[in-house]
């Protein structure tokens, strides 16, 4: 038996990184294989903006729970790269709004086969099914947003 498997719960952060870990490695290889120079990290990016057309950086930090400097840097990197382009806000001057450049939006069209793929894959490769694994993730994720993981266990010592 693998050691993840049989330490349980005590290394389920170990264990849900080497999973993650591994998995954008797999899917960074079919994006290589297809010949689209798409990083697994862009992704959020890409599904949002897909979906909204324009965002603000914050409102992406908040969708994403990352804090607004990883998003801005992320941000940063792909304008550098052509795929994404930034304005002020007309409204609020403040407020930087970002969308897919031309060149993004190329980029997005290419990578949707991988992402209909992708999901195809999950269900069959689940026992579960992927509904119930991603059911089963966000009732960790919620219960974990209403106390923390190190106050819970603090609690228990």
């Amino acid at each position: 038996m693998d050691f993840y498997q049989s330490a349980g719960s005590l290394v389920i952060g170990s264990r849900l990184k080497r999973l993650g870990d591994k998995f954008l490695q797999e899917v960074s290889k079919v994006y290589v294989r297809q010949g689209i120079d798409f990083d697994p990290a862009w992704f959020p990016f890409f599904y949002l903006l897909d979906q909204n057309k324009t965002m603000s950086l914050r409102e992406i930090s908040d969708q994403l729970g990352v804090s607004h400097s990883a998003v801005s840097q992320l941000a940063t990197a792909l304008i550098k790269k052509g795929h994404l382009q930034m304005e002020k806000c007309e409204i609020d001057r403040r407020r930087r709004i970002i969308q897919l450049t031309d060149q993004g939006n190329d980029l997005l069209q290419k990578s949707k086969p991988i992402w209909k793929a992708l999901q195809l894959t999950m269900k069959e490769v689940s026992e579960l099914g992927d509904q119930q694994l991603l059911k089963e993730l966000t009732v960790l994720e919620n219960s974990l947003k209403e106390e923390n993981l190190s106050d819970r266990v603090i609690s228990k010592l």
